[in-house]
């Protein structure tokens, strides 16, 4: 066989399953729309989707609209026909979703806002994401907002509209559906829910400097730590996440509560930027102020993670804040006052900070335990702190 015959002969082999996927597509679709019993067409209708021909577009949107508009709308009026009209419309939906036909957009946004079916609603608005149908982002955002609330009594209807709100508003990544995918994070709904929410809304640019905003706004101190806890998970920049933490940490201490358990969660959101501080290492020059107060004004548990903190940032100005602690208590010492046990735990926790800061004007706070008459497990602490700083 010549080369050139060879060519032709592979050419015809490639195109020939395209050629008879367009020709079953086509007969496909002919058959359809002959048939009058509903339940037959969605059968047909699984073998035209197999397919996953974008080139009938226009057949299946068409199809869509006669079922939601034309003579075939009957079908949903019916009761006895109405699963499979549901049926017959929750594939056409998936599959324009699939092959991203904006040319249905309109009608599938229809859908949305008049179905009384959960499920239904959602593969509508899902189908709409996949299709990037930005001009109905504002009206999806909307619908996972009101679903935040918590206002419907069938919360099981409810959730399956907030999955598919939430997926759809990922795909469309849109500026509207930052806040509602944020508050999702922290509703009402199961794991699988939030879950996606959380996971959308790390899939934004600039995620640290939205939730830093969002953190600012909220009233509800879970919300605030919830904004630090996903800038910290996300992509953002150094800078920005350390300017999370301070603002948190900010917020933490702008407010005092009476109620045990707004003071709790408030307690909880000022740890929870401590120890975001300590794991990640980035501070700014407002945190060794704010760690200062934590560590004078807030419970032991708070300053024992203060003083960790404090550690972690290194410079300047907190190792001074640890060293005054320690010249604290080598004056109590001097004085023959002693330690509690409580004393003694934050004593060995401001040792192990500044071996951990490495920074040497922590020498002389550490070299001065030595000549006070502490106990013999402090005093080889503080001199193993001395040496990690000298680099012995």
């Amino acid at each position: 066989m010549s080369k050139k015959l060879l060519a032709i002969f592979l050419l015809f082999t490639l195109l020939l399953p395209s050629v008879f996927a367009v020709e079953s597509g086509e007969s496909w679709a002919r058959l359809y729309k002959r048939l009058d019993d509903i339940d037959q067409k969605h059968a047909v209708l699984q073998n035209i989707v197999s397919l996953d021909d974008r080139s009938l577009e226009s057949f299946l949107s068409s199809s869509l609209d006669d079922l939601v508009y034309g003579n075939l709308s009957y079908f949903r009026e019916n009761r006895a026909t109405y699963d499979s009209w549901e049926a017959l419309v929750r594939t056409l939906v998936k599959e324009l979703g699939d092959i991203k036909a904006q040319s249905a957009s309109s009608t599938i946004m229809d859908i949305v806002e008049t179905t009384d079916s959960s499920l239904l609603k959602a593969e509508a608005m899902v189908a709409l994401g996949r299709m990037r149908a930005l001009e109905y982002a504002p009206d999806i955002a909307l619908i996972l907002r009101n679903l935040n609330f918590n206002t419907r009594g069938d919360l099981a209807s409810a959730e399956i509209e907030a999955y598919g709100a939430v997926v759809a508003l990922e795909r469309l990544r849109d500026d509207v559906g930052f806040e509602p995918l944020f508050y999702a994070t922290v509703g009402w709904y199961r794991d699988r829910v939030t879950t996606d929410a959380e996971r959308a809304l790390l899939s934004f640019d600039d995620v640290a400097s939205r939730l830093n905003t969002i953190l600012l706004s909220a009233s509800d101190y879970r919300e605030k730590r919830q904004c630090l806890e996903l800038a910290l998970r996300s992509d953002a920049s150094a800078e920005q996440k350390a300017q999370i933490i301070t603002t948190s940490l900010q917020e933490g201490l702008r407010y005092a509560e009476s109620d045990a358990t707004r003071a709790r969660r408030l307690a909880e959101l000022r740890l929870a930027a401590m120890k975001g501080m300590v794991d990640t290492k980035l501070t700014t020059e407002a945190l060794p102020a704010l760690l200062k107060e934590v560590l004078e004004e807030r419970s032991s548990d708070e300053a024992l993670l203060a003083i960790l903190a404090l550690g972690a940032d290194g410079g300047d100005e907190a190792v001074e804040i640890l060293s005054q602690r320690i010249r604290y208590y080598n004056d109590r010492q001097a004085s023959g006052l002693g330690l509690t046990f409580e004393e003694d735990s934050t004593l060995r926790q401001l040792i192990f900070a500044l071996g951990e800061a490495g920074n040497e004007k922590g020498l002389m706070a550490l070299k001065e335990m030595t000549y006070f008459n502490y106990t013999p497990g402090i005093t080889r602490q503080a001199r193993e702190a001395v040496k990690r700083i000298s680099g012995e």
